[in-house]
């Protein structure tokens, strides 16, 4: 990942933060860049886990509960 590409995403997540859902045209126009970057950028993001998009927007994925199976599992002590 390029230097430029890596601080737009982080750009990307923190104006999602923000804004709970943002609109991809937006997300171009605050950043001044393409549509086509930024829907590059989205694409790869959701990849990541990192954000879900949906009809031309975009917002943050909820973070895993704590309290998961897997937690679950470490918690359960051997006979």
């Amino acid at each position: 990942m390029h230097r430029d590409e890596k601080n737009r995403h982080q750009a990307i997540l923190k104006l999602v933060d923000q804004h709970e859902v943002v609109q991809v045209n937006e997300l171009a126009q605050w950043l001044a860049v393409s549509l086509e970057t930024i829907r590059r950028d989205l694409n790869e993001m959701q990849d990541k886990g990192l954000i879900q998009r949906r009809h031309g927007r975009a917002r943050r994925v909820d973070p895993m509960p704590s309290f998961g199976w897997i937690n679950s599992l470490q918690r359960i002590s051997p006979n």
